[in-house]
């Protein structure tokens, strides 16, 4: 019997990781208009961009179905293995309680709130990963990570506000003050309840707030567990900002993976392009 790792698509792990990780993902669909697009198969980040510059509309995303859970998880037990899954925050999507309901009935599925987004899920992802490589049990796995969650830490620096503004992740104030007064705004998740917040904000051409960003982040070297961070971009940040992220981080610490990503369709849907951003875990 296979422990078999299942996460969100909105883990947004580069498909070379994927691959090598033997991680199956279970996309949340893109909808433009009247059309729906499984974020990741049928739709590329450049897809939604060109959607938004063509119309002015942005994009809304939709959870994994029930249904879709369901097909996935009892294939697996049929085959007599077991699933441990990582879902997107309960606090963002229904994709968790979606999981769980598709989950109910089978001993061997266990679903893991990750109450994280984008690469904060991925890090849970590959935890999970390294544990069935050693060969633990699913449930063990599910218990561990969930005892992990809290010491992600996951922020991530806005050029604007515009994109959650118009997909309902901040009011019309905190819009209104960020575009105004050319604040560059960081969110935050909290690890606790799943919820983002504007944690810190930032003034100065967005280049220079990349690195600003990138040396306060690295200021908490010390806290940080040094086996793997992951560095993020939502697209139109330069190549130089990532090499120079890559190297505060290996001048403050000797960190063992220091893996870049590319968000996938969903975060970007919400985040819009210039998003960047840092994940580790707390020791």
């Amino acid at each position: 019997m296979s422990v078999i790792i299942t996460a969100d698509s909105t883990c947004d792990l580069p498909q070379d990781v994927i691959e090598a990780r033997d991680i199956t993902i279970t996309p949340l669909s893109i909808l433009l208009g009247e059309a729906s697009y499984l974020d990741g198969r049928e739709i590329s980040r450049d897809d939604v961009y060109a959607y938004v510059e063509r119309t002015g509309e942005t994009p809304k995303t939709a959870a994994v179905t029930p249904a879709a859970y369901y097909e996935l998880f009892s294939g697996a037990v049929s085959r007599g293995d077991s699933v441990v899954h990582i879902s997107l925050s309960s606090a963002i999507s229904s994709s968790w309680q979606n999981a769980c309901a598709a989950a109910a009935d089978m001993k061997n599925v266990f679903v893991v709130d990750s109450k994280n987004l984008c690469c904060g899920m991925g890090l849970l992802v590959l935890k999970a990963c390294d544990l069935r490589d050693r060969g633990f049990e699913a449930k063990k796995i599910a218990s561990r990570i969930e005892s992990l969650v809290p010491k992600v830490h996951s922020t991530f620096v806005l050029d604007n506000l515009v994109y959650l503004y118009r997909g309902g992740r901040c009011s019309a104030v905190a819009k209104f003050g960020a575009n105004v007064l050319g604040i560059k705004p960081v969110i935050g998740v909290d690890s606790q309840k799943g919820t983002m917040d504007v944690v810190k904000k930032y003034r100065g051409n967005i280049e220079s707030v990349y690195r600003k960003y990138t040396n306060d982040i690295f200021e908490n070297a010390s806290k940080m567990d040094t086996s793997r961070i992951f560095i993020a971009d939502s697209g139109s940040v330069s190549p130089q900002i990532t090499a120079y992220a890559k190297g505060v981080a290996t001048g403050k610490a000797d960190f063992g993976e220091v893996l870049t990503a590319p968000t996938g369709c969903t975060i970007s849907s919400h985040c819009g392009p210039k998003a960047f951003a840092v994940f580790y875990m707390k020791k």
